[in-house]
């Protein structure tokens, strides 16, 4: 029987583990589905750490091979790292990055997707920009597609999001997901602490993982049920799961 499969699309190394490191851990460590990453830069823009761990050139090889090393400690089954400009997702047309979505749906035949939500949570442009491509690309993939359910990671307003509340979030009455998994904080800590040159807004967020604690780690992530394709399913109090309503796959 195949597993069921998750694609989850962001912009930069690192958005995968500070928005959806329980859930992916959760997800993989469990045996229950196999996670796919696509990120659309390697984190160009971002800043070398303090002391610098390389020169601004070096960053983005550096980047990636963090990335590579989170994934493996999140346990993902694939990470496709595009080439885009850091900063410049939102100048990238929206065809484009639609069309590199089906190109990876095609391949992966995901059930699930997840993305941000449309604000991005820090409202960052890029992380907006991957939103709306990852949003256009499901909604015109067709009734052949492996997908069933579309989700957008989120804050709770009223959650738990670490030490700096994000400047977006959304009201609990808007969350329909709740993936809970205090078991892996120790996993996101250590996976947050592979991106060593994000250091600073690792510390800034969750204080005490680069000293090696994990106190600091949400022991959920929250999630708005934003498309599914599955006849009459409604969504009652808060789901616990992304397969919630889905027939086991063939």
């Amino acid at each position: 029987m195949k597993k069921n499969k998750i694609l989850f699309v962001f912009a930069h190394p690192d958005d995968e583990t500070f928005a959806s490191g329980i859930t992916i851990s959760k997800y993989t460590q469990g045996n229950i589905a196999e996670c796919h990453l696509l990120c659309a830069t390697r984190g160009q823009a971002g800043k070398p750490g303090n002391p610098p761990l390389c020169t601004i050139e070096q960053l983005p090889a550096y980047r990636e091979q963090e990335l590579r090393e989170a994934a493996s400690i999140l346990g993902l089954a694939s990470v496709d790292i595009w080439d885009y400009q850091d900063k410049l997702l939102n100048t990238v047309p929206v065809q484009e990055l639609v069309e590199r979505i089906h190109q990876a749906v095609a391949k992966i035949e995901p059930h699930v997707l997840v993305t941000f939500a449309p604000h991005g949570i820090s409202g960052h442009p890029d992380h907006q920009a991957i939103s709306l491509a990852t949003t256009q690309a499901v909604q015109s993939l067709g009734s052949a597609t492996s997908v069933r359910k579309l989700y957008y990671a989120t804050r709770a307003s009223n959650g738990p999001f670490g030490a700096v509340q994000p400047p977006f979030s959304d009201p609990i009455e808007s969350i329909t997901t709740i993936v809970d998994g205090p078991a892996y904080k120790p996993q996101v800590a250590a996976a947050l602490r592979a991106h060593r040159t994000q250091h600073l807004s690792v510390e800034r967020v969750f204080p005490g993982v680069t000293a090696g604690g994990f106190e600091s780690v949400p022991p959920s992530n929250h999630y708005i049920l934003a498309w599914h394709n599955l006849p009459g399913y409604t969504v009652a109090g808060k789901e616990a799961d992304f397969f919630a309503g889905l027939d086991s796959p063939e």
